[in-house]
């Protein structure tokens, strides 16, 4: 599964490592946040400046999830998510293998009670119900959002920018706010 990391350091097993290296690392870190913390406000600025890609690259591959990370199914996931998030709050998000994404696609299952008001309206948030199921194949343009309740169909493809607001047939193209069928993959008209 190739999958981007979720902020976890190897372990120290696996890499075959000592008690005395795991010291002599973390006595190293120690200097280099001493050193760091005496650095100037112009020099900060250059190593800003030098490790902002390596920064910006590693931020568009991050995986987010809002809620329960047991909710999420990318068990089948066969290509990188890239930067998405996903809100599990309102139910299950299962992906399954050969989908793709554009850059800052959102699926969300989270809601609020709409008739409710101020405090009360935030805290009113369903625990289920809203599960969105992403299927083989599928191919959701950068900027795609997808609310729950929805079932994405085998292969459909969502343009860049679409808002999904319920389920996308199989082998389709669709597109907008809210998102409409366009056409078949195929190239023929609906």
């Amino acid at each position: 599964m190739m999958m981007p990391p979720i902020n976890k350091k190897p372990s120290l097993e696996k890499r075959g490592t000592d008690r005395q290296e795991v010291s002599a690392v973390s006595a190293r870190e120690s200097e280099f946040m001493a050193l760091l913390k005496t650095a100037k406000k112009n020099e900060l600025a250059a190593m800003a400046k030098l490790l902002m890609p390596f920064i910006a690259q590693a931020e568009l591959g991050q995986l987010r999830i809002w809620g329960d990370s047991s909710r999420l199914h990318l068990e089948q996931t066969t290509i990188s998510v890239n930067d998405l998030l996903v809100n599990t709050r309102s139910g299950h998000v299962t992906v399954e293998a050969e989908c793709f994404f554009g850059h800052r696609c959102m699926l969300l299952t989270g809601t609020h009670d709409y008739t409710k008001t101020g405090r009360e309206r935030l805290l009113a948030v369903p625990d289920s119900g809203r599960d969105i199921h992403v299927k083989h194949g599928v191919w959701l343009g950068s900027d795609v959002t997808v609310l729950g309740p929805a079932v994405i169909g085998e292969n459909a493809v969502v343009a860049a920018g679409s808002l999904v607001t319920g389920d996308v047939p199989a082998n389709t193209i669709v597109a907008g706010r809210p998102a409409k069928p366009v056409k078949k993959i195929d190239g023929t008209a609906l």
